[in-house]
């Protein structure tokens, strides 16, 4: 009779033990799930800052395709939320034939990408636009 209650015990600390490994195991799991979620937001809200600042470029494009000596910009141009998107705004500034777009998310970690394009306009009405130089986050050699 003592031999059977020994054994119990062994059992029970035997099924604690694999409880307590198995449980380390999903918490491990877990954080590691939980981080590739923060890398593919992370990823998703600097393709946004990217789409909003591609946004901006072709606002210009369409200004100037309208107007070849538009050189004013904008400032601070909201983009509203769509499902999906945090919305955010963007800004042009327009340096001759060089134009410097910076998009941003409206997110709290805040950010940001620049596209600059460097473009030669017609002086045929309508006015066509050539991209001469594109960038993504690059400045442009001076």
């Amino acid at each position: 009779m003592r031999y059977k209650l020994k054994r119990k015990g062994s059992v029970f600390v035997l099924s604690v033990f694999v409880i307590a490994m198995l449980s380390t195991l999903v918490i491990g799991m877990l954080k590691i799930n939980s981080g590739e979620i923060q890398l593919i937001r992370n990823q998703i809200y600097a393709s946004q800052a990217v789409a909003l600042a591609e946004a901006g470029l072709s606002a210009a494009l369409a200004e100037m395709r309208d107007n070849a000596l538009w050189q004013s910009g904008f400032d601070d141009v909201l983009v509203g939320s769509t499902p999906g998107f945090e919305g955010g705004e963007y800004d042009v500034e327009i340096d001759g034939s060089k134009i410097k777009v910076t998009g941003s998310v409206a997110s709290w970690q805040g950010y940001t990408a620049t596209v600059q394009a460097e473009v030669t306009i017609s002086a045929d009405d309508p006015h066509i636009i050539r991209i001469d130089s594109y960038r993504i986050n690059e400045p442009f050699e001076e």
